[in-house]
């Protein structure tokens, strides 16, 4: 049995969510309510340690981080292929994957976390130490005091500019003839970036958009969004949908 702990519109919970749908597979969804803290309560970090989403769990067994998420499921669920085969080919695709992975989440946090301000702007000051006290990583802890007064520096926004110009760059450069990043192969490749590249879309329109000069990278976004599982992937609400279990709702009823 498969089960997916994830929230809403976050981009790593997106790139499992797509790779779920391209391989057609079932899966239990566990939905965590970012605004509300659910990825730092007990019964998730029992889960994932490190208080962040998504994380799959497969016959009671959790596999961690979306990257290689992913790489489990297509390993698990061979149908249809997500990887090539060739070793070199393999190796070529790692490197797009990589990519998403090293510079990815450096590209969005900043715009990204301005999302959760209005959140914490209501909590009082116990329950706003309350909360950080619950966060489990100091490097979360640090982004989640930096969300709370909107203390980015012009240093981390810097930062995400520069991921941000990395990827779009690479992809602009690297994709050759198309239509995917590994040429006529659907790939992980195509599915852990494209959540960034997408959002990178919204943040920096001067980046990837009308007139940054990047018709290739934009030229695959769009055949991205085309796709029918990305469609259904990128749904336009932050809220759990019908048919998903809110996490504590879950651990009540296992308890």
């Amino acid at each position: 049995m498969l089960e997916l702990y994830h929230a809403g519109l976050t981009t790593c919970s997106k790139k499992v969510r797509l790779c779920l749908a391209e391989k057609g597979l079932d899966y239990r969804s566990h939905f965590l309510d970012l605004r509300k803290f659910e990825h730092h309560g007990p019964e998730y970090l029992a889960i994932n340690p490190n208080g962040v989403v998504p994380a799959l769990v497969h016959d009671g067994e959790p596999v961690l981080e979306s990257m290689l998420i992913n790489e489990y499921l297509d390993t698990v669920f061979p149908t249809p292929p997500l990887r090539p085969t060739n070793p070199l080919e393999l190796a070529r695709m790692r490197l797009w994957t990589k990519l998403a992975d090293n510079y990815g989440l450096a590209a969005v946090v900043p715009n990204t976390w301005a999302f959760y301000q209005p959140v914490i702007a209501k909590l009082s000051p116990q329950e706003y130490e309350r909360m950080i006290a619950r966060v489990p990583t100091d490097e979360r802890r640090e982004q989640w005091k930096k969300a709370s007064d909107n203390s980015f520096t012009q240093d981390d926004h810097q930062k995400a500019v520069d991921a941000a110009k990395r990827i779009v760059s690479k992809i602009e450069a690297g994709i050759g003839e198309g239509p995917w990043l590994m040429g006529a192969a659907y790939t992980l490749a195509d599915i852990d970036l494209l959540p960034y590249v997408d959002r990178i879309a919204t943040y920096f329109p001067d980046i990837l958009g009308p007139g940054s000069k990047t018709p290739r990278t934009e030229a695959w976004l769009e055949r991205m969004r085309g796709r029918p599982a990305v469609k259904s992937t990128y749904a336009p609400s932050v809220d759990a949908p019908a048919s998903v279990v809110p996490v504590a709702a879950t651990a009540s009823a296992t308890a």
